[in-house]
């Protein structure tokens, strides 16, 4: 008996060896990846171009097509498989009279219905893309698009025959950056051992995080300037459209809020061009910004990346400098630079921005332009990284000096207002006693 069992259990045994159960097969299916903007992003581009994501938008809009030609059908079937069976009964409808249209549904134009749902298409974009820290975001794509907003980046040519607009002192702003000297890149404080050092740390960084908390600091050198890394700017107005991912600089300079004349501060207007976040400690007023890439990052991105800041920043500088004014003044100076790194190949490269009045069919925008000062290879030998440190931190001192001068200029005016408005608010005062005094001296003598 129990070797009959055990026989039975053998043969159990095999059974399950030689049919074993299926293993579970791996899905293939992979998630499928949104455009970083919504569909009417791309239709008012002046032109659009080859890239990852105009693939994305155009296979999402043949999906759309698709769904809808299948529910046509099927629309269209029901409705003949109704009517063969005689329609619904309109016999209490006879000798109705026609209805007049309302009020409410005149008002629903199709170009008010357009409107509305493109304003709700933004303000959901807004929620996804201005979130967005992917580089996808700013490919080439989303250059036509700062370009269709009067943004150029550098060496930009305009088709239609616009010369390129160079700054105003850019003569004076290129000897300013080269040949003032610092004495923290002297051979006695940079040593070619420290240059060694910077080297290896550069070709050890892996990540985009590690070439700014290691090597950017380095090239910064030590400084009290106000700074600040890897901030979302919130609270600006959108320099183009609420669809577009907001600036979001690797790293940047700017002043301290309480530098800032607290009627400035309050402004709703000027607030959304000066002060980026709701954070107290963050810099405001920025005009100097760095963009970085890992070793394996884009550097045309890093570039569109700073023009991008480079805009907002000059937009800052002009805001503070115009404070007061009835109509806004365009001088074409730089008041605002930019800087990207690149550790694969070394290269630190410098931009100067500034902003010009707007031209016609531009819708009254200001145009920004962006361009390139100098370059240097930070990794060649010590001579060259001297010359890049220098400039770029030539660079950020100079921007400081703009920024200190708007600031005050835009604070005395400001100061002066709130004056001339304290000494009108004392005049009336005094004048309303005065009057006050005198109708009580009318009552006491009518009295007597």
């Amino acid at each position: 008996m129990a070797g009959e069992q055990f026989r039975k259990r053998r043969a159990t045994d095999n059974t399950s060896q030689n049919n074993p159960s299926p293993k579970k097969r791996k899905s293939t299916s992979t998630r499928k990846i949104a455009p970083n903007f919504p569909s009417f992003f791309y239709d008012e581009l002046s032109e659009v171009p080859l890239t990852v994501d105009t693939l994305r938008e155009l296979d999402r809009r043949t999906e759309e097509r698709v769904r809808n030609i299948k529910t046509a059908v099927s629309t269209t079937r029901s409705l003949l498989r109704f009517s063969r069976r005689g329609g619904p009964d309109l016999r209490h409808l006879r000798g109705f009279p026609s209805p007049k249209p309302s009020s409410a549904i005149m008002e629903k134009t199709p170009s008010s219905i357009s409107c509305r749902s493109r304003v709700t298409q933004s303000t959901r974009a807004t929620g996804v893309s201005s979130r967005s820290g992917r580089s996808s975001a700013y490919d080439k794509g989303f250059q036509q698009h700062l370009i269709d907003y009067g943004i150029y980046p550098n060496g930009y040519k305009a088709g239609d025959g616009r010369p390129t607009f160079e700054p105003s002192d850019l003569d004076n702003i290129q000897e300013a950056l080269l040949y003032a000297k610092r004495a923290s890149l002297s051979l006695s404080n940079f040593t070619q051992l420290a240059f060694q050092d910077f080297k290896s740390k550069n070709n050890r960084v892996t990540f985009k995080s590690d070439v700014i908390s290691t090597i950017i600091p380095v090239i910064c050198g030590d400084s009290r300037i106000h700074s600040q890394q890897n901030v979302l700017f919130t609270e600006l107005e959108p320099i183009t459209s609420t669809d577009a991912v907001k600036p979001k600089p690797d790293f940047f300079d700017g002043a301290f809020l309480v530098d800032v004349n607290e009627d400035i501060r309050n402004d709703i207007v000027l607030r959304r061009k000066v002060i980026p976040t709701k954070h107290h400690s963050v810099p405001v007023a920025s005009n100097f910004f760095m963009e970085v890439k890992g070793p394996d990052g884009n550097a045309s991105v890093a570039q569109r990346q700073a023009c991008y800041d480079g805009a907002y920043g000059a937009r800052a500088m002009h805001a503070l400098q115009n404070y007061g004014k009835a109509e806004p003044e365009y001088d074409g100076y730089v008041k605002t630079y930019s800087s990207t790194y690149h550790p694969a190949t070394g290269s630190l490269q410098l931009y100067a921005h500034h902003i010009t009045a707007p031209v016609s069919g531009s819708g009254g925008r200001p145009e920004y332009h962006m361009t390139k000062l100098c370059g240097f290879d930070m990794t060649n030998n010590r001579a060259t990284f001297v010359q890049g440190a220098t400039v770029l931190r030539n660079a950020r001192e100079l921007a400081k000096e703009h920024r200190d001068q708007v600031i005050q200029a835009a604070n005395e005016k400001a100061a002066k207002a709130k004056e001339q408005s304290d000494k009108r608010d004392q005049e009336s005062a005094s004048w309303q006693d005065a009057h006050d005094a005198l109708q009580e001296e009318l009552a006491e003598t009518c009295e007597h």
